[in-house]
């Protein structure tokens, strides 16, 4: 004879669980997802100044500035000069975009996030 209340299936604090899990990582990508596309644009900026001609004949000012501006016409408003590193030697020039970026979750919890880009030109 079969067993008329066996269980089958999830119960209803199951459900909540694996809603509560899944809305937290819903969460983590809706606030993550702006920081990261705007890294991806740092990364777009900095690949494009190997395209730029006699870049290292210019002046660490003037790529800082070049940079900059690109960046603000990607919409990366709230980024430090200070964050951009410029070294030249001999023919090469490293570039060097080192930054944290804090994002706010909810009540006292924050996500810091670290990033770090890096890229040589040489005379082209």
């Amino acid at each position: 004879m079969m067993n008329r209340h066996r269980q089958s299936g999830m119960t209803g604090t199951g459900w909540l669980v694996v809603l509560a899990i899944l809305g937290f990582f819903s969460m983590l990508v809706i606030k993550l997802s702006p920081v990261y596309m705007e890294n991806f644009s740092v990364k777009t900026v900095l690949e494009s100044l190997k395209e730029e001609p006699m870049i290292t004949q210019k002046s660490t000012a003037d790529i800082r500035k070049m940079i900059l501006r690109r960046l603000k016409v990607n919409g990366v408003y709230e980024f430090s000069k200070d964050s951009i590193k410029i070294k030249k030697e001999g023919g090469v020039t490293n570039v060097d975009i080192t930054y944290q970026v804090t994002k706010h979750m909810a009540g006292n919890v924050d996500v810091l996030i670290s990033f770090s880009d890096n890229i040589k030109l040489v005379a082209n």
